[in-house]
């Protein structure tokens, strides 16, 4: 039944998440920090949530670089989020291997949450992600798995975090998939613009 909503409920939202978006081009530089965006169904690229995250924690934290994760974004939530896992896992891989000192923020809209959830990493690479980033997950009340050492969730980031947090998820009022019983689309298409990313830049900097 879980699936079988979030088809529906994503058939409704589709066009609008599915507009174009500009991609920012992996940079391969080995920065301090890297931004690894997993976008959301249909979206191309950093799509609407990362587009403008990768802007504010550049800005936040100065030197970051952004990479987005290519799989298969359209309105299939199984096999396509097991791809696309396995696909984040590998680039995460490496990457580490090719900058040694670099730390990751992971991040997921939508459906790309789920593919951090699904996401297996060894204990080496895992001990490199600093935070991971989740908006609209639809995986929110389920007790999923988290790539990341020791992972504590902030249910309501922007009321605040403890320094033990290493997890932001948010999660609009009504939002259609990671509200309980939530049925408003609109606020799951919120986040780009509601003062969600800026908090989210600002749990990444207050952990560098």
């Amino acid at each position: 039944m879980f699936i079988k909503r979030l088809v529906v409920s994503f058939a409704l939202v589709a066009s609008a998440l599915g507009a174009p978006t500009a991609d920012l081009s992996a940079r391969q530089s080995c920065s301090a920090l890297q931004l690894v965006h997993i976008a959301g169904t249909t979206e191309i690229g950093l799509g609407t949530v990362g587009t403008p995250l990768s802007t504010a924690l550049a800005s936040a934290v100065p030197g970051t670089t952004t990479y987005s994760i290519t799989y298969d974004t359209s309105a299939e939530y199984v096999v396509t989020v097991a791809a696309g896992a396995t696909t984040t896992a590998s680039y995460l891989a490496t990457q580490s291997a090719l900058c040694p000192n670099q730390r990751f923020v992971l991040s997921g809209y939508s459906k790309g949450a789920l593919v951090v959830h699904g996401t297996t990493l060894s204990s080496a690479v895992k001990a490199k992600v600093l935070a991971i980033l989740v908006f609209g997950d639809p995986s929110r009340n389920n007790d999923s798995p988290w790539p990341i050492n020791s992972p504590s969730v902030d249910l309501t980031p922007r009321d605040g975090s403890t320094s033990s947090q290493n997890i932001a998820s948010f999660c609009n009022t009504g939002d259609v998939f990671c509200w309980p019983n939530g049925t408003d689309s609109a606020a799951h298409l919120a986040y780009p613009t509601d003062g969600s990313i800026d908090v989210a830049a600002s749990f990444v900097q207050a952990r560098v």
